[in-house]
């Protein structure tokens, strides 16, 4: 009798240990999940600061009498993340509402009324998870920022 009783309880704790490791896996790999999501949230946020700097340097590397840089597209280097790119209007004051944009920006410039604001640029930046990248797949959730900026170029 006393050996069934010691079988029972060994058969017991094995169950109980065995609940308990099934637990701590279960939290470390919402641990982990939870880890990798908040690292490619601020990876994807920072990409975001990098493209809004990116987008000054190429407004200030386009001439705007010629053409006017509305809507574009990049890509990070390691093909985790795209962004996309609309500056939606240009903030122009008298006379340089004219002459410094050519007739292309007809749509997106507007006239201000303070002289300190001449030359502000909207732009809204969205920056999503790439997830045909190997990196992301189906363990990240996925990731989009939008950022939303007045700049002077």
């Amino acid at each position: 009798m006393r050996s069934g009783f010691n079988l029972l309880m060994a058969i017991f704790i094995i169950l109980l240990l065995a609940g308990a490791s099934v637990l701590t896996l279960k939290y470390t790999s919402i641990s982990a999940k939870h880890f990798a999501n908040s690292y490619i949230k601020e990876q994807a946020e920072i990409f975001s600061q990098s493209v809004l700097e990116t987008t000054i340097l190429k407004i200030e590397g386009t001439d705007r009498s010629t053409e006017c840089l509305t809507l574009f597209s990049l890509d990070s280097a390691d093909g985790k993340f795209t962004a996309d790119v609309n500056i939606s209007k240009y903030y122009l004051y008298g006379d340089d509402y004219d002459s410094a944009i050519g007739t292309n920006c007809n749509s997106v410039k507007k006239r201000i009324q303070t002289e300190e604001s001449n030359g502000y640029v909207l732009i809204n930046i969205t920056v999503q998870t790439n997830s045909s990248n190997n990196k992301i797949g189906d363990y990240i959730s996925p990731v989009r920022i939008v950022t939303r900026s007045l700049q002077r170029p």
